[in-house]
């Protein structure tokens, strides 16, 4: 399987995930989890320029209201589309293995589910 996305590609066999710029054997994988790292910083944003606006409603003009309310929705847009990819280790003392994998939320937890379904799939009955 091959997913393309905003930063290169993730390819999963039954024996490694390999993304653009190394590949990962399933087996040292314990850990896979999808976040949202920006999605915090872009709602104190959102709640700054909107506390701005506010504040100074009486002094902007309309096209700097408009201005200030499409920096909202891009700001709150962007931290809920934007995704990270982590593949972890316990084996290896809980380093991470790969943090670069990103792209939007929804495509990098279809990559996730893969994922998991390829390491359950390798694992023998008796090791889970």
């Amino acid at each position: 399987m091959n997913f393309d996305y905003v930063f290169g590609n993730v390819d999963i066999d039954s024996a490694s995930v390999e993304t653009h710029r190394d590949t990962y054997l399933l087996h040292n994988i314990s850990v896979v989890s999808v976040r949202r790292p920006f999605l915090a910083g872009a709602l104190m944003c959102s709640a700054g320029f909107g506390g701005f606006g506010i504040a100074f409603s009486d002094l902007l003009y309309p096209a700097e209201i408009g201005f200030i309310i499409g920096g909202i929705i891009a700001s709150v847009f962007a931290g809920i589309w934007l995704g990270q990819l982590k593949l972890l280790s316990r084996d290896l003392r809980n380093s991470e293995l790969s943090d670069a994998i990103w792209g939007s939320y929804s495509q990098l937890n279809r990559i996730r589910r893969d994922i998991v379904s390829a390491i359950r799939c390798a694992t023998p009955e008796g090791k889970q």
